[in-house]
């Protein structure tokens, strides 16, 4: 069959959430309120209603005690150390992401919120009453400051005005310009304008808020059977808010006027009991701005549009009013409680542990006392023998400063005969005490005979300490594992999808750029809490014991100055004195050094070395100077001897020469006598044939040639 229903109005929605208050846990008047305003009577000590008169009324402390003991160890863990929570990485390369996430997680957690406070607060509740509540929201608000400016130029002015652009819009309220005559080196007069001025800086504020909320202003589903909130479908923040406080949060103002004041002023018997108010608080009639709402911040889950799925929404409603209703996928709330019950949302609280064990001593403390009250002031019995007939004995025995007492038969007067009992209580009160320590782990009165601490070494007494301190170490783990992790995981998904912008933070001395938009969602985290301070203690003593094989390790170069210096930095943290950079520094940030400084050994093996290297080479250098000598003087004999060489050669040369000069010339006389003879005969061809004498010239001067 297709689900069919129409979209709620507004009368149906009202209708719906009133009914889902009324049935809810923690409603005044109710089962847990009442368990409430008894846990607080009780740490308090208020008296418990059966005193008599003239009886002791003491009432002892074991509630208080028990959780005054408790918190400090607690704090101690979730406050020392810089990180207690952190995000599982989803692989080798998320590594960095997930470190730099629980850094800047933790960062917000404890520097920008006063997580101190807040924590103790939240653990506090959480050991009084069933359950303890902290709420995480993203904190959106206008700021508005006021800067006041005088004696500025127009250069100066507009400087500043460009630095406070950068805050938030600038506003000028009030502006005054005055000049003034300046006489410049050289005698020239000028007038130079100055301005004073009001500005008004507004900026939007948007940061992650922790606040510690009172158990009876959280309204749980009945039906919700986790201590986990995100598993129930109806939670509402009941708080008062003035008329002022809700404009500012942006609530409409003509609502407001419509609805009224929906506070009368009087408490109910849970505030009164908490805030010790047992008389009507006058509503402050005579300033309309103080007018106080109660205003029901309601998250459930409820099918408006009618599609049969039930959205998660926001509801806020004032008496029968809504105010803002929209769908979301956050809720801000976490739960805590000291003893977790299976399938129930209320635990048991410290208090609950020892109230018993306070009523039964206090019975024993206010017997003891009066005992001890008896034997020291005790009743007389007088008979009528003993009072004189004016009465005068009886106005004696009142005087207390009397020394002398008139009596005509002083046997007639005795003393009441008490019994004391000191030694009879006090044996139970320490039985109670035992008790005590075994249901709480809480035992500051541990301690051990005299005669066996003398024979007990130091690690037994720790194990006995040890040992006292589970019950509380069980607590801090169910505190981490329960709390803190959902704590961390909200932190995570309201950075992720609240802030959309890129910020800078100053994470142990670093500057740390990051952009939440850009975060893969996570739901893994590890809680890094052992069972309380024993632990921590233990684990400086293993990092001693593991810097002290480290520093063997570097000579063999098994490890390495950033290893060093990691088991530093988390002695540094776990010590809780500061950032790491305060006392050592990170390797990782130094420039490349030279090879290392050789030791004292090394540099005489060296020297030595550099000696005999340097008699090796004067050797060496000696015997090249006597070869260079040599081969001088070979050079100096073998010039010598090519010397006489080329002069024989060129003796040789010139009787050569010589010889062909002279063949030359018998050669050129052989020549010139052929030549003769030729001429001559052709001289005699010439005339015989009768050859013209111009042809004789020209023939004879191409021989000549």
């Amino acid at each position: 069959m297709e689900y069919e229903n129409e979209p709620m109005d507004e009368s149906q929605v009202v209708s719906i959430v009133r009914g889902k208050i009324n049935d809810c846990l923690n409603e005044s008047g109710g089962e847990i309120s009442e368990t409430r305003m008894e846990n607080y009577d009780f740490y308090v000590g208020k008296e418990y209603g059966n005193e008599r008169d003239g009886f002791s009324s003491v009432v002892t402390r074991e509630s208080m005690e028990a959780v005054e003991w408790a918190l400090p160890s607690i704090m101690r863990v979730f406050t020392s150390s810089n990180q207690v929570v952190s995000y599982d990485p989803v692989g080798p390369e998320d590594e960095e992401e997930a470190r730099q996430q629980t850094q800047i997680a933790n960062h917000y957690l404890t520097r920008e919120n006063n997580a101190f406070l807040s924590l103790y607060n939240w653990f506090k509740d959480t050991l009084m009453y069933p359950n303890g509540y902290i709420k995480l929201y993203m904190d959106e608000r206008i700021v508005t400051r006021l800067e006041e400016f005088e004696g500025l130029d127009m250069m100066q002015l507009q400087a500043a005005m460009v630095n406070l652009a950068q805050e938030g819009e600038v506003e000028v309220v009030a502006q005054e310009s005055s000049y003034e005559e300046v006489m410049a080196d050289n005698g020239f007069v000028s007038q130079s304008e100055t301005f004073s001025v009001k500005l008004r800086v507004t900026k939007r504020i948007m940061e992650p808020k922790l606040v510690n909320v009172p158990p009876d202003e959280m309204l749980v589903a009945e039906n919700c059977y986790s201590i986990d909130l995100d598993e129930a479908d109806f939670l509402c923040h009941r708080v008062r808010k003035t008329y002022s406080e809700l404009l500012e949060m942006g609530y409409d103002r003509d609502l407001l006027d419509g609805v009224g004041a929906s506070y009368s002023g009087q408490f109910d018997e849970e505030d009164e009991n908490r805030l010790f108010s047992e008389e009507e608080d006058e509503v402050n009639e005579s300033d309309p701005s103080m007018r106080v709402y109660i205003v029901n911040e309601c998250y459930l889950k409820i099918d408006e549009d009618g599609d049969g799925i039930a959205e998660h929404r926001k509801i806020c409603m004032i008496g029968s009013t809504i105010f803002a209703d929209e769908e979301i996928n956050y809720q801000p709330f976490v739960a805590l409680t000291t003893v977790p019950l299976p399938h129930q949302h209320p635990g048991l609280s410290m208090v609950d542990l020892v109230k018993d064990i306070q009523k039964i001593k206090s019975t024993l403390m206010r017997n003891m006392l009066d005992n001890i009250y008896k034997a020291n002031v005790r009743r007389k019995y007088v008979g009528d023998a003993f009072i004189s007939d004016e009465a005068g004995t009886l106005d004696v025995l009142l005087d207390t400063a009397s020394e002398f007492i008139p009596a005509r038969d002083p046997g007639a007067l005795r003393e009441e005969q008490v019994q004391p009992i000191v030694s009879e209580i006090l044996p139970v009160m320490k039985t109670m005490d035992e008790v005590q320590g075994i249901r709480t782990g809480i035992t500051p009165q541990l301690s051990l005979d005299p005669n066996i601490l003398r024979e007990t070494t130091m690690g037994a007494y720790q194990s006995a300490i040890s040992q006292a301190s589970q019950r509380v170490e069980m607590i801090v783990r169910i505190f981490g594992e329960t709390g803190m992790k959902q704590l961390f995981i909200k932190m995570h998904q309201l950075l992720r999808t609240s802030v959309d912008k890129d910020r800078t933070i100053r994470i142990r001395g670093k500057w740390v750029p990051f952009n939440p938009a850009g975060w893969r969602e996570r739901n893994n985290v590890a809680v890094e809490v052992g069972l309380g301070y024993n632990s921590k203690a233990e684990e400086l003593q293993m990092l001693n014991s593991l810097l002290t094989i480290q520093k063997e390790a570097v000579q063999f170069g098994l490890a390495s100055p950033g290893n060093v210096y990691n088991t530093l930095d988390r002695m540094v943290e776990l010590g809780n004195v500061g950032d790491t950079q305060t006392f050592f520094t990170d390797p990782a940030t130094l420039p490349p050094k030279g090879p290392p400084q050789p030791s004292i050994a090394e540099q005489l093996a060296m020297t030595d070395l550099q000696m005999r290297q340097a008699e090796s080479q004067a050797n060496l250098q000696m015997k090249s100077n006597e070869m260079q000598i040599k081969q001088q003087s070979a050079a100096v004999e073998a010039q010598a001897k090519m010397s006489t060489d080329q002069q024989k050669m060129q003796m040789q040369i010139a009787e050569l020469q010589a010889k062909l000069a002279e063949m030359d010339a018998d050669k050129k006389l052989k020549e010139a006598q052929t030549y003769k003879t030729l001429e001559e005969a052709r001289g005699l061809d010439l005339e015989n044939d009768g050859t013209e004498t111009g042809v004789v010239d020209l023939l004879t001067e191409q021989l000549r040639g």
